[in-house]
């Protein structure tokens, strides 16, 4: 009884050790949490300040403190990334901390152009663009450091806010937010194409059964759903809709044959897999695979003939035709650039589909969010600088 008594005497102490430690480790976490969310809270503050500031003075003063606290910031969400071990979560952190900054010398420069031209509309415009993005890159930190918790406190541009280069006052922008589902949806053309071939496999076990019948379906109608970026994209070629098109048919043929063969084998109340099946199996898993592939071909040939494009120093020609306050060219010029802006967007969107990677995923979204966003402002800044040049 003895050595009885001492077994379960040591299982219950290395129980309590090991609830002990799980609460030491759970009570730290949350001291990081709190901790980098406070740091997080300090630069919003501070964001409050720096938009609201009067004068050169003010802002100096706001800026320095400013600076010293996105340095905390900086070194706590850099910590917590490291330790993050979901690979999207992990990725998301990255895009914040980038966008936070890469948008500190452009919150400088625009906060400057906008005091000293308080009355250009396109100075203030590009300046509330970086406070928002700033505040949207925050509010991002938040989400993931709460594991999906989303705080709305913050505002962020909307699409229909960067139209023609006008983001409206900061009052329009506080009426759009960006919600949670956009920063975790994962409505990939990739991820639709994984869950397709997972059900085919199913059926080597399940038979085509009646009710993964209709998933087998549906999981297909979304993939073809989901490659009308690719066939609806100005920029598709000919051959590459074609194709595209082409091999959806052919899954289809090869899941209706499929489907077929799962009737039949229930009609005869088989209980097991035989070789009809499996060759259609195999049929259809290679005519997925490549659909994938024939997508793969066209977001990279796309992304390819972003580097053929002639007018590849747009935004120089703009500058020097701004500087010269030739209205007309940077008009000219401008129209050019927004056409290569929506270009980029696009691929962007194709290589976020055919991304592998919850990683690449996340920056190829963030990319075309970036690109969609800071593109417009581009134009306005440029055309401001030749309207002030103009007036002068």
């Amino acid at each position: 009884m003895r050595p009885c008594a001492d077994k379960n005497g040591m299982v219950r102490a290395a129980r309590a050790l090991l609830s002990s430690v799980t609460r030491v480790l759970l009570l730290a976490d949350t001291v990081v949490v709190k901790q980098l969310l406070a740091a997080k809270d300090k630069v919003a503050m501070t964001l409050n300040r720096l938009e609201n500031v009067a004068n050169f003075t003010e802002f100096v003063k706001a800026f320095g403190l400013f600076g010293s606290e996105m340095v905390e910031l900086a070194h706590l969400t850099g910590d917590r990334q490291n330790d993050l071990k979901d690979e999207r979560r992990r990725a998301q952190m990255s895009a914040a901390r980038q966008v936070l900054e890469r948008s500190t010398m452009l919150l400088l420069t625009s906060s400057k152009a906008c005091l000293r031209h308080p009355d250009c509309q396109s100075a203030r415009d590009n300046r509330d663009t970086v406070f928002c993005q700033m505040r949207r890159a925050m509010d991002l930190i938040h989400y993931v450091v709460k594991d999906g918790i989303f705080q709305t406190s913050s505002n962020v541009v909307d699409s229909d806010l960067v139209h023609n280069g006008h983001l409206g006052s900061v009052q329009q922008q506080q009426q759009h937010h960006r919600f949670p589902e956009d920063w975790d949806n994962n409505c990939t053309v990739h991820g639709s194409i994984k869950k397709f071939e997972n059900i085919v496999e199913m059926t080597r076990m399940t038979l085509v059964g009646p009710s993964y019948r209709g998933k087998l379906v549906g999981a297909l109608d979304t993939i073809v759903e989901r490659t009308q970026d690719f066939t609806d994209s100005a920029y598709t070629s000919h051959e590459h809709r074609e194709n595209i098109l082409l091999l959806c048919d052919r899954t289809k043929l090869e899941l209706n044959q499929l489907l077929r063969i799962g009737i039949s084998m229930d009609q005869k109340e088989s209980t097991s897999p035989n070789e009809e099946l499996e060759s259609s199996i195999v049929r259809t898993l290679r005519a997925s695979k490549d659909v994938k592939q024939q997508l793969q071909d066209t977001a990279l040939d796309q992304s390819s003939d972003l580097f053929k494009a002639e007018d590849m120093d747009l935004i120089g020609a703009i500058k020097n035709a701004a500087l010269a306050s030739d209205t007309a060219r940077v008009e000219e010029c401008a129209e050019r650039f927004q056409e290569q802006v929506e270009h980029i967007q696009e691929v962007c969107k194709l290589l976020r589909h055919v991304a592998s990677t919850d990683s690449l995923q996340v920056s190829a979204k963030h990319a075309e969010t970036n690109i969609r966003i800071y593109g417009p402002q581009v134009l306005s800044a440029e055309i401001g600088r030749a309207s002030c040049r103009e007036r002068v």
